[in-house]
């Protein structure tokens, strides 16, 4: 799996979705992609590409930086401690 910041945001979308009331099928059909794909997202067996998940958070009405935030301060957290070895 690639190391980008868009590869693991899937509990942020699924909790934000679950949120906002909308099934994976209404929220897969919103953005065009199927409900599979959504799911492979949101379990983090898939990253999403930046394109889906921009449509992803344009229809969750948020930022593409909402649903990437906590990976991305994961991240660099893990670096920092890293580099104090």
């Amino acid at each position: 799996m690639t190391h980008s910041p868009f590869s693991h945001n899937g509990h942020a979308i699924r909790a934000i979705r679950q949120a906002k009331g909308l099934t994976v099928t209404e929220l897969s059909r919103r953005v065009g992609i199927t409900p599979q794909s959504l799911s492979n997202i949101e379990l983090e067996h898939r990253p999403g590409s930046a394109h889906t998940l921009n449509r992803i958070a344009l229809h969750l009405g948020i930022s593409l930086a909402a649903i990437c935030r906590d990976k991305i301060a994961t991240e660099s957290a893990q670096v920092f401690d890293a580099a104090q070895v």
